[in-house]
């Protein structure tokens, strides 16, 4: 290994940008890794033993002892190893699980050597594994697990997980021999950020300290991602429940611990509810249920990619879910369906768990930090209430994984100067698609905002949905591969459409001017066609998405996003979260233009009215009132251009439509009496945006019934190509905004302590 040299006050580590990638995965799993790999940093960087002991709080021999560690070893010397200096025994599932997911580019499969140097173990013991396993380096090897008896992985899906310390119970399926591979093969780079992303939450679970006895939980066993469960069934009730839920399936049980010996419940009973057919294996003690839990996954993600993403997206999840809060429960899953037909994956998966952010107050840091530009660890602490040790570790952690970075030190008169820290843009990336009537547009968007590629396709004749769900898959494969050369993580995809939407299921619902759409999975289709994780929002909720995170400090408070193009919509955020509603819709303002105007349908409804369909509208009004305007899609273009020249008609039809519109502004102000109005979109272009502001600030500061206790602030959008970047920014919002509860109620607390 490169890095493998002295590392004593003269000499420094040459680190290769594999060995630092290899040291911010591997720091991920815990506060204390995350020590170890910045005390070889700090040594690459030339800072001396003592400056690295106070630097991290601790003493200098830890800090010699884990240089000449690293020095020796490699990854692997960093590890714990016990007392009597014998070598800690080898998870052979692990090496197995590294194995699946292959060597970092350009290599396509391990050699022995390479792996055994990666691992830290012998090239006999690697090769004693892989025998052990009936396993090789090759992209096609399936394993055998060495069980009593033992399982080939061939076929086979993973469909529970209970586990409580050492006990632990994997339900295998056997899917029938008709069942072939379905959806985009996976490449070495999807298949270490899973596997990193699932070992990673397992490995917590499995460090969970064991619940203390006492009566049974009646609170419920984790199920995030899968089938609910009414208490802590133990494993008979999840291998029950996994038997009638896939009748086809030859079920296979591996078991550890108690479960192995006498197949019992948690209280020590014969367990009667598992089903009689049921295989059973007993796991060897060379593997753990984590590692294996994460091998059988990778078999079955290399066999069947496309129906397999969302269910591993699932289990991480809520491996995640129980190790942040484990309660006196199990830890059970239950995979909720295995049908061959695509079925949206639900529920959403809410975060994008490449980068393992575990906290509440790591993402508040993030936050902060992100709102002000750069803050120091004290300002931190001022701005989050969190103590200054807590903010130490965090800042640590987060510097070690690479998500911020140091600016250069402010003197802040006496005193040691402070070091601010900032976001590193590079770190991540998402890709952003808008849908609309006469285009798809694609972003890919760095973490801080900056555009990485762009791309754009017009609609003319076809809008249907085979047609855009071909290209919005060529466009954003070919801004991905951007992407990830330009940063360290693709998160996942946002994509932007018009209303209505099933945004839970990503399913869009017949929306204006798309004929053919009256029920589309757009996000299953595209989880398949993508092999990543993939957001649908509405268009004007992506937009306010985008506003809040690119707005920094002055969009961090309530404001709402008026959205206008192809029609008229609004996104909202309010007590620091985006507000979708309880299917996403939440917004639509056509209405409120109907009634504000009086226009009523037969039957006493609102009718829709024209202009809230504003760059149609424009067009029509123009040629009524004498204009020539070009046929095309450059009509409402032609028709700006000329207001901006003075053109009285123009002006006029531009403006007639921007007061029917601030009508609906107005209702939504006096609905949820917010002081920032964000105007943005497609209609809105920089050579007519004054005009739109004028009129709709000058209604929503006249007509409101809180008007003389409030002044509205109309402004215009910050980032260019509102949706598409919106779309792209609502990955990093899910990943990286602060929240305390499952529905998503975001709260600007911290608890003191990390």
């Amino acid at each position: 290994m490169s890095a493998m040299r002295d590392m004593d006050e003269t000499s420094k580590p040459v680190l290769s940008d594999r060995d630092r990638e290899a040291l911010r995965v591997w720091a991920r799993g815990g506060p204390e890794r995350s020590v170890r790999a910045r005390i070889v940093l700090d040594a690459e960087a030339g800072l001396s033993v003592s400056g690295s002991a106070r630097s991290l709080g601790i003493s200098r021999p830890t800090v010699t002892t884990w240089r000449k560690r690293y020095a020796a070893q490699g990854l692997a010397g960093l590890e714990h190893r016990p007392r009597s200096g014998r070598p800690p025994q080898v998870d052979e599932a692990d090496v197995v699980a590294a194995t699946l997911a292959g060597p970092p580019a350009p290599a396509r499969t391990w050699s022995a050597r390479a792996l055994a140097d990666r691992l830290g173990v012998s090239h006999t013991t690697l090769t004693g594994v892989w025998r052990r396993w009936q396993v090789g380096p090759g992209e096609g090897s399936l394993p055998t697990v060495p069980a009593d008896p033992a399982l080939p992985c061939a076929r086979a899906e993973l469909l529970g997980v209970w586990a409580r310390a050492d006990r632990a119970v994997l339900v295998i399926g056997e899917a029938p021999t008709s069942e072939g591979q379905r959806g985009r093969a996976t490449d070495a780079d999807e298949r270490r950020a899973r596997h990193a992303a699932l070992a990673a939450q397992l490995d917590r679970v499995r460090d969970t300290e064991p619940p203390r006895a006492g009566p049974p939980s009646t609170t419920g066993a984790h199920t995030p991602g899968g089938v609910p469960l009414p208490r802590d069934p133990g494993p008979g009730a999840l291998i029950a429940t996994a038997a009638a839920r896939h009748p086809r399936r030859t079920l296979h049980i591996i078991a550890w611990g108690d479960e192995a010996a006498d197949r019992a419940t948690p209280d020590g009973h014969p367990d009667h509810d598992a089903p009689p057919e049921a295989i059973w294996h007993r796991a060897d003690s060379t593997m753990s249920w984590s590692a294996t839990a994460c091998t059988v996954a990778l078999a079955e993600l290399a066999q069947f990619p496309g129906r397999f993403r969302p269910v591993l997206h699932a289990l991480t999840e809520a491996a995640r879910a129980y190790a942040d809060a484990p309660g006196d429960a199990a830890f059970s899953w239950q995979r909720s369906e295995t049908r061959a037909g695509r079925t949206p994956p639900r529920p959403v998966p809410r975060a994008f768990n490449q980068l393992a952010l575990g906290s509440y107050n790591e993402k508040l840091v993030i936050e902060s930090i992100r709102e002000a530009g750069a803050l120091s660890r004290v300002e931190v602490a001022e701005q989050t209430g969190l103590t200054p040790q807590a903010v130490s570790r965090i800042t640590r952690n987060l510097l070690t994984a690479g998500l911020l970075a140091e600016d250069g030190r402010q003197s802040a008169g006496a005193g040691k100067p402070r070091v601010p820290l900032r976001l590193r843009p590079d770190a991540a990336s998402a890709i952003g698609v808008h849908l609309d009537p006469e285009m798809i547009s694609v972003v890919a968007v760095d973490l801080c905002g900056g555009i990485l590629d762009r791309r754009q396709m017009h609609l003319f004749e076809r809008r249907d949905p085979g047609w855009c769900l071909e290209h919005m898959t060529r466009l954003a494969l070919e801004s991905a591969a951007v992407a990830r050369q330009a940063s360290e993580a693709l998160l996942g995809v946002g994509v932007a459409v018009p209303g209505p939407v099933d945004a839970r299921a990503g399913i869009v619902l017949d929306p204006p001017l798309f004929d053919g759409w009256e029920q589309v999975e757009l996000k299953a289709e595209l989880i398949e066609r993508l092999g990543t994780a993939v957001i649908v929002e509405k268009d004007a909720t992506a937009a306010a998405i985008g506003e809040r995170w690119l707005g920094a400090a002055d969009r961090a408070g309530d404001f709402v996003y008026l959205y206008l193009g192809a029609g008229a919509g609004s996104g909202a955020f309010l007590n620091g979260d985006v507000y979708r509603g309880t299917t996403g819709n939440a917004g639509e303002m056509g209405e409120l233009c109907a009634i504000r105007t009086g226009l009523l349908t037969d039957e006493g409804g609102p009718r829709m009215v024209a202009e809230c369909a504003p760059i149609s509208a424009v067009v029509d009004q123009a040629r009524e009132a004498g204009l020539v305007v070009p046929q095309g899609d450059g009509a409402y273009d032609w028709v700006c251009e000329a207001a901006a020249r003075g053109d009285d008609r123009a002006v006029t039809v531009l403006e007639n439509v921007a007061r029917t519109v601030a009508l609906g502004a107005v209702g939504i102000i006096d609905l949820l009496d917010v002081e920032l109005l964000v105007v943005g979109g497609p209609a809105v272009l920089p050579s007519v945006a004054d005009l739109y502001l004028g009129q709709i600030s000058a209604a929503v500061n006249r007509f409101p019934v809180a008007r003389r206790v409030r002044d509205v602030h109309v402004a215009q959008s910050r980032p260019n190509q509102a949706a598409e970047v919106g779309a792209a920014s609502s990955v990093f919002h899910s990943a990286f905004t602060p929240r305390l509860s499952p529905r998503g109620r975001s709260a600007r607390g911290a608890s003191p302590h990390a």
